[in-house]
């Protein structure tokens, strides 16, 4: 189950954060990427199942996203920052929604 939000990363990271809000029922767990952005899949640790793009949100540090940046005080340019998971790489990831909402934090 992918939660889908409008608008930009920083709106659907504030949405996000309404979704899960301070919630006990929030759980941490670490999962191994199987397979990378954009199909990422991952193995969550003690579960059964592998869980695909459809069933992660993942957070915009750990995806391709564009920056504005200045290089030695000049001018302004964009760049694109590219996702720096892997297949084999160890994640956190909080489960919500009675673990039916998985989230990629970050790399561990």
């Amino acid at each position: 189950m992918a939660l889908l939000i409008e608008g930009g990363p920083v709106s659907q990271f504030k949405a996000l954060v309404r979704e899960i809000g301070h919630n006990k029922d929030v759980d941490i767990e670490f999962a191994t990427i199987l397979a990378p952005l954009p199909d990422i899949r991952i193995k969550i640790d003690n579960m059964p199942i592998e869980l695909d793009a459809d069933d992660v949100t993942v957070c915009e540090h750990l995806r391709d996203h564009k920056r504005e940046v200045t290089i030695n005080g000049g001018e302004v340019v964009e760049m694109t920052v590219m996702s720096p998971i892997k297949a084999g790489d160890r994640v956190a990831v909080a489960m919500y929604a009675d673990n039916q909402g998985y989230l990629v934090i970050d790399r561990i």
